[in-house]
């Protein structure tokens, strides 16, 4: 039965594993937003966005955790997926002797460190610590900035060989930190993977931690029949989470991620899933002074744990505001659905599905545009392209909340920014040349050519209430080195008001300067 459970496992891990990469490679996330639905189904998402769409999913992973111990993480979990493969790739290169693990102690004092700097860290409103080290942000980082790179690499490879069957694909903004962290993070997934199997699971990760604790009551655990082990180590040997003590025939469930390996290595059927709920009734209660400290010392954990995720869910639930602000001045614009950048900090883990889903390619990486507590979350470049007056891609791809879904409609009234015209940069003035690019770009009007003095020339007038920001304008402006017209942030998202249907004369341009 449990060689059965574990092809089941491995082959949904898969799966899993395969449908979330496709989030992030252009061949896929253009064509449907259907794979996105699977982001949700991740922990961090469906704990942030608990009160945003997914309070149904983040209670069925923590009743699936009281049920079975850590499922998600040797199932749901695209990261632990690959460790999975990391392990069994070095293994090829190892003898068999190196292929064996071996029982570790818990690095408790790190483990929960981590797990209550990442909780206090979002009560206070702030994601960017656990963006660091949630599994799933991880993944997406390197899906979107080496393997959708790779893609994009190989995809402008062919269009070399064959133009006429594969088109060329503009390279989009490239920031060399989101870049660096996302091959540095792969690396030391790597090497851990390799070398210790699931030990970034069991000692950084929180998601493990958080879901190791719930482990400890879960209905089912895996236990061992001292009665039929013959100590041979083997179950072992093949615990790639290091978590079975062979001597005195314990397994760590909060360390144990449920793969199943140990109870189809085991030749006497020695280990099996066990309903735990069951009071254990004996007529002595040795006493084991050792025993209960460590007993008492898990409970308090847990509690501290416990409360930590209580006292989180009931600011989000009552709303309570970002605590700090690392960012006097707001420079970045947030993508559509953010609301204001304050909901963006909250509730962002810059997973980049916004990123690489956005059609025109014209979201990257912050660096320093939101903040300190800002860096590596979706912000807006209007170098190579702009916002589609039509498109709401990025916000129906978020599964954090953090980009909250717009219909169409929405989305072309939400005022992300305002334009800002500067006479003396525009090539009318300049140049003394007609131009009317940013007019002709403008999808709500708000940019409209007037008569300029007495030179027969026309320039831009701003009717700032009904610009949504959307870059057209700044993208298309010819001027040089310093654009005649950009886009400021607005910090809370805005309403912009709807766009009067008038007659316009045309005007007639000869020539754009450009």
């Amino acid at each position: 039965m449990y060689k059965l459970l574990k092809r089941s496992r491995v082959v949904i891990s898969l799966l899993i594993l395969v449908v979330i990469t496709l989030n992030f490679l252009y061949f896929a996330n253009r064509e449907t937003l259907f794979f996105a639905h699977f982001l949700k189904i991740q922990f961090v998402p469906a704990l942030l966005g608990a009160f945003t769409g997914s309070g149904i999913i983040f209670s069925l992973l923590i009743i699936l955790t009281l049920s079975f111990g850590r499922v998600y993480c040797s199932t749901l979990c695209p990261l632990g997926t690959l460790q999975d493969i990391f392990t069994r790739m070095a293994g090829i290169f190892k003898s068999k002797k190196k292929r064996r693990f071996s029982y570790s102690s818990p690095k408790s004092i790190l483990r929960y460190s981590l797990l209550a700097l990442a909780l206090i860290s979002l009560i206070f409103g702030i994601t960017s610590i656990i963006s660091y080290l949630d599994p799933y942000s991880n993944f997406g980082r390197i899906s979107t900035e080496l393997i959708g790179r790779a893609e994009q690499l190989i995809q402008n490879g062919l269009s070399a060989i064959v133009p006429e069957s594969v088109f060329f694909r503009t390279y989009s903004t490239f920031v060399a930190g989101s870049f660096a962290f996302a091959a540095a993070f792969l690396i030391l997934i790597i090497v851990m993977s390799a070398f210790w199997g699931r030990l970034y699971c069991n000692t950084i990760c929180p998601v493990g931690t958080f879901l190791g604790l719930l482990s400890r009551f879960s209905m089912f655990k895996p236990q061992i029949n001292s009665q039929n082990c013959n100590h041979c180590t083997i179950c072992l040997q093949n615990c790639k989470s290091g978590c079975i003590d062979a001597i005195s025939c314990k397994i760590d469930e909060s360390r144990c991620v449920a793969c199943l390996d140990c109870m189809t290595k085991c030749k006497k059927g020695a280990i099996s899933y066990k309903f735990s709920w069951k009071k254990k009734i004996t007529e002595e209660t040795p006493k084991d002074n050792n025993q209960g400290k460590l007993q008492s010392r898990e409970r308090r954990e847990a509690i501290i744990a416990m409360g930590l995720m209580g006292t989180l869910l009931a600011s989000r639930a009552l709303g309570f505001p970002r605590q700090i602000d690392s960012a006097p001045k707001i420079t970045g614009i947030a993508p559509p659905g953010a609301g204001s950048i304050e909901n963006l900090k909250k509730n962002c883990t810059a997973c980049q599905a916004c990123i690489s889903a956005c059609p025109n390619g014209i979201i990257k990486p912050a660096t320093t545009q939101y903040g300190l507590d800002g860096i590596l979350m979706p912000v807006l470049s209007f170098e190579k392209q702009f916002c589609g007056f039509d498109c709401t891609v990025c916000n129906q791809v978020c599964p954090n909340g953090a980009l909250k879904p717009l219909s169409l409609e929405e989305k072309k009234l939400t005022q992300i920014g305002r334009a800002n015209f500067r006479l003396k940069k525009c090539i009318v003035y300049t140049d003394k040349t007609d131009c009317g690019a940013c007019d002709e770009h403008c999808p709500t009007k708000a940019i409209t050519m007037v008569p300029y003095r007495d030179t027969g020339l026309f320039i831009p007038k701003l009717n700032k209430d009904i610009c949504i920001g959307c870059g057209g304008c700044q993208y298309v402006c010819p001027a040089t080195p310093e654009k005649a017209i950009t886009v400021s942030a607005n910090e809370v998202h805005k309403t912009a008001q709807k766009p009067t249907v008038e007659k316009q004369e045309k005007v007639k341009v000869d020539s754009f300067g450009f």
